[in-house]
């Protein structure tokens, strides 16, 4: 971590999903649809604990970004052990391709960071 090596050591108690440039597509290719539900487990780098986060697909919406408009899941993530983070992925229904998110960093004082597909 910036430039140091920082071993860690800890039980992540079970197998870790991926979190990392690619995690919000990886989670576009789970069997989503309305009502669908998971509960899974990252790794904060930051305070080297495992972070639990429950998975809801809430509805499907129709979705107007620079790429275009789409049908889309849209997939809420939150903390499942009490954090303040959240996430929400528009993931189109035909594609799977994640085409819009908006998270909530607690750690950034609440900040809220959209991206959006533009091709």
């Amino acid at each position: 971590m910036q430039g140091q090596d920082k071993p860690i050591a800890v039980d992540l108690g079970g197998p870790l999903f991926a979190d990392a440039a690619g995690g919000d597509q990886v989670i576009a290719t789970l069997p989503l649809a309305v009502g669908y539900s998971t509960t899974f487990r990252n790794f904060d780098l930051q305070s080297q604990k495992v972070k639990l986060q429950q998975l809801n697909v809430a509805s499907v919406e129709t979705v107007t970004v620079p790429a275009g408009k789409f049908e889309a899941f849209r997939v809420e993530v939150t903390s499942a052990d009490g954090g303040a983070d959240k996430k929400t992925l528009w993931v189109a229904k035909d594609s799977h391709k994640v085409v819009k998110i908006a998270a909530v960093a607690a750690s950034m004082g609440g900040a809220v960071l959209t991206e959006e597909l533009t091709e």
